[in-house]
């Protein structure tokens, strides 16, 4: 009698444990079919949003994902060495948030050397047609940022490789660094 009883409540608990596993897998792919059925505002959107928010020139754009939360944050170095951080909603170009630091403890770099009009540079839809000539995949970070005087795209693709991340030269369009992260961590110490 008892291994019935026993029996019968393990067949009980196998059941409901298979029906929650499935509910649970049934929301994952309604989360799933919501995000995929959504479209990015773009680089330039988020930049035209974020220079309404605050005036000057963009140091860098980054597309991120944090906490569920899929985002552009668009530095911007503004007057009087105020520098501005604006997080846009990646879907809706809904403002976030906006942070401002007087404190300038950056690299002396970025703010003598803003983009100017006169300034000639590849835009990010090149830089990244660039990058997908040497790995193809899609874009999961990229940011525009002056180093010794020089401005780079850096800018990471997710291809079926692992990870490829670049550092382009934002005026020449050469590749100046390329990684492939293959994530295969049988060959780390």
């Amino acid at each position: 009698m008892k291994k019935l009883v026993i029996g019968s409540l393990a067949a009980v608990l196998i059941i409901s444990g298979g029906i929650g596993i499935n509910a649970l897998a049934d929301d994952d792919n309604l989360n799933l079919s919501k995000t995929q059925s959504e479209k990015l505002i773009g680089f330039e959107k988020a930049k035209e949003v974020a220079l309404n928010e605050a005036k000057g020139a963009i140091e860098s754009i980054d597309l991120e994902k944090n906490n569920g939360k899929t985002f552009y944050e668009v530095d911007i170095n503004g007057e009087k060495s105020k520098e501005f951080e604006v997080r846009i909603d990646a879907y809706n170009a809904k403002i976030l948030n906006v942070r401002e630091d007087n404190d300038n403890q950056d690299d002396a770099d970025d703010v003598q050397h803003n983009i100017t009009a006169n300034t000639k540079l590849i835009t990010e839809a090149e830089a990244i047609e660039i990058a997908q000539k040497q790995f193809e995949g899609t874009l999961v970070e990229i940011g525009l940022d002056s180093d010794d005087g020089r401005y780079e795209y850096e800018l990471e693709l997710r291809t079926d490789k692992g990870n490829a991340e670049f550092t382009i030269d934002a005026s020449s369009g050469e590749i100046l660094e390329s990684e492939l992260d293959n994530d295969d961590d049988r060959f780390d110490d």
